[in-house]
């Protein structure tokens, strides 16, 4: 009896058995156990050499395979991105007010302001004087007596008069008097809303304003309210 020739193509390699895949994977532990981007293509890259000309693989599953690499992959650089924990923390501010360095008052439409500072030391009066954007005082309040360090008032948007004043962004200046000696220092800070947050930017987690302020570093928070 004539053995049948093969009908597979002279271009064809046929892998010798029990080559193709190990039938005892080795345990590894750590780094070593899991598949990162560059195992991936090599392993892409092996079975695009072995599979059947004949037969190829089908475009569907091809595709769905990039796919699913493309989905693990984003959700790796999210979850890098968000658990150093600033990532976190940054998020949660969204839809707060925070204290940042600076001397506005970002009045809303609901008719109120609010403002903080630090105090070096015991003050026996402190007075806010409000402005708006051209330079103008509207009005001034009296806080009376505070004690050192970080403080806060609220403004109700009403000029000297007790009119009401139109939403935006206004200013203020803080004089506080001592009882005795030098005045002291006072540290104004700004209290306005997060409205988003960038990650991952080259000065690193940054911070969206309202107000038409500017973006700050997350460091740069001092409270929140």
């Amino acid at each position: 009896m004539v053995a049948a020739a093969s009908i597979a193509p002279a271009t064809v390699t046929t892998l010798p058995a029990g080559t193709q895949l190990p039938t005892a994977p080795a345990k590894t532990t750590g780094a070593a156990s899991v598949l990162n981007q560059n195992d991936f293509l090599t392993l892409l890259t092996t079975q695009l050499e072995h599979q059947n000309p004949l037969n190829p693989q089908s475009p569907s599953d091809f595709a769905a395979e990039l796919a699913q690499f493309t989905t693990a992959s984003g959700v790796q650089n999210l979850n890098t991105t968000l658990g150093t924990g600033s990532g976190l923390q940054a998020a949660s501010l969204v839809g707060k007010n925070v204290a940042v360095p600076g001397n506005a008052l970002v009045l809303g439409s609901g008719g109120a302001a609010n403002g903080a500072f630090n105090l070096s030391a015991t003050a026996k009066d402190v007075n806010v004087a409000v402005l708006n954007a051209s330079g103008s005082i509207v009005n001034t309040l009296d806080l009376g007596p505070m004690a050192a360090g970080s403080q806060n008032f609220a403004w109700n948007g009403k000029a000297a008069d007790g009119s009401a004043l139109p939403a935006g962004t206004y200013s203020y200046q803080i004089l506080a008097s001592a009882a005795s000696g030098a005045a002291p220092k006072v540290t104004p800070l700004a209290v306005v809303p997060v409205t988003s947050v960038v990650l991952g930017g080259t000065n690193g987690t940054t911070l969206n304003l309202g107000g038409g302020l500017a973006p700050v570093a997350l460091s740069a928070v001092q409270q929140v309210f």
